[in-house]
């Protein structure tokens, strides 16, 4: 009865026996696990070129890489690849050097023209 008026008053009961909820520590951190075991390779996402990375900051702000796919390609070899980079190079007044060029090509070449392989 004593219970029952504390409770309609807004009393709580006392927790007799109930043992107490202890806080749960924050979990440790987990480390990978270590490669040390022979055929356990680390694996790395892939880094972009940086043909890939000039080609995607420079050139993909004008077109998407559809125009390297369409049926009327300006480019149909290696050189005219070549010549069409430089062009767009100077024209978007880049002041790439031949270095730059090269690796962009080499980009456009083995992602989508892959001129060498037919």
């Amino acid at each position: 009865m004593f219970f029952a008026a504390l409770l309609v008053l807004g009393g709580t009961l006392p927790a007799w026996g109930v043992p107490r909820a202890e806080p749960v520590p924050p979990a440790a951190e987990i480390e990978p696990p270590a490669t040390d075991e022979p055929g356990q390779k680390e694996v790395k996402p892939p880094v972009p070129s940086r043909g890939q990375l000039l080609y995607e900051n420079h050139c993909m702000a004008c077109h998407e890489s559809v125009v390297h796919i369409r049926t009327r390609q300006q480019a149909r070899t290696l050189p005219a690849l070549r010549t069409q980079v430089q062009h767009w190079a100077r024209y978007m007044q880049l002041r790439w050097g031949d270095e730059e060029i090269e690796e962009v090509v080499d980009h456009l070449n083995s992602q989508y023209y892959k001129f060498e392989s037919r």
